[in-house]
């Protein structure tokens, strides 16, 4: 048990609760060193780090409830006090056998991203300066709600609903933004994934819509597969939009041996008004042992927005007890 969990039990008996009252803390950190270049003639370093904290407890009952928090330093924002965030303490999460429930104002939107497995290189490479503009298939969608996961026969499904896409913590410092939000908003989303195997593959599917401020509809799909020593996966995407949006991936991920790992993915798209572009990416990262591994990442840009070649390497160090 962490040294953590030792002092929070301390601090619960001497308040007077039973030992059946404390709670499992577990404390890790991360760091992180990345140089990146690009468009620029020149090549930037970036620093950065976190620790992290992930509480739980369990009823009487059975029912795991959980919570975590964390402070951290973005390891690719030169933006001082920007990259900077308190995170966590968001989504209360309570699980019960194969049910999941999380309640709070970091709710992803189910079904948002699905389609998309193109993007294998680390979100460093992106902050080289060549940008791309034709293949914008939709972010994850964040906000204050609620989502549940569960099992129906061979199948994982998730379902989510945001009271208020447009109230989350943001990224970095205090955003202003409250932890809570009334069910008459106008900022509303719904969403749906689903993973299921068929046969040797597996299937993804996902749905999601959102109304108010904007309006948004993403459908995508993924499919994936084992071969050779890694595996293959593929998706396609669209966005109804103002500017409607498709991108068709594929992506392939494996090892070298037991430290060595790769991966390779191309993306194509398309976007209304804007024009079309592709994206090759690929990445290979080695583990030196005791928690620290390198890592190269290099990212190829054609078609709309500023083409071109973003590269980025580095070391990221993980620290647990």
């Amino acid at each position: 048990m962490k040294k953590i969990a030792y002092l929070a039990s301390a601090v619960l008996a001497a308040l007077g609760f039973s030992s059946a009252a404390n709670a499992d803390i577990a404390a890790s950190g991360f760091a992180g060193v990345t140089a990146i270049s690009g468009s620029a003639a020149t090549t930037t370093i970036y620093t950065g780090g976190g620790v992290s904290f992930a509480m739980s407890t369990t009823t009487a009952g059975g029912m795991t409830v959980s919570l975590d928090a964390g402070v951290s330093q973005d390891t690719n924002d030169d933006n001082g006090i920007d990259g900077r965030s308190v995170t966590g303490l968001d989504n209360v999460s309570f699980a019960s056998g194969d049910f999941s429930l999380s309640v709070g104002n970091a709710i992803y939107l189910s079904g948002s991203e699905t389609g998309g497995v193109g993007g294998v290189a680390g979100a460093a490479v992106d902050d080289g300066g060549y940008t791309q503009t034709g293949m914008t298939t939709g972010a994850p969608t964040e906000g204050m709600g609620f989502s549940a996961s569960t099992a129906v026969g061979g199948a994982s499904v998730t379902v989510s609903y945001l009271l208020d896409y447009t109230n989350t913590n943001g990224t970095g410092g205090v955003s202003g933004d409250r932890n809570a939000a009334a069910t008459s908003g106008a900022n509303t989303g719904t969403g749906l994934a689903v993973s299921m195997p068929v046969g040797a593959m597996t299937l993804g599917l996902g749905y999601a819509s959102t109304v108010g401020a904007t309006a948004e509809t993403h459908t995508g799909g993924t499919i994936s597969m084992a071969l050779g020593s890694g595996t293959l996966s593929a998706g396609y995407a669209s966005t109804d939009q103002a500017a409607d949006s498709t991108a068709t991936s594929v992506a392939y991920k494996g090892s070298l041996d037991a430290d060595t790992t790769y991966a390779l993915g191309y993306a194509t798209g398309e976007t209304t008004g804007v024009g079309s572009s592709t994206r090759m990416e690929a990445r290979i990262a080695r583990s030196l042992g005791g928690g620290v591994s390198v890592f190269a990442d290099i990212q190829n840009l054609n078609g709309a927005g500023t083409s071109g070649t973003n590269m980025a390497f580095g070391t990221s160090i993980s620290f647990t007890e």
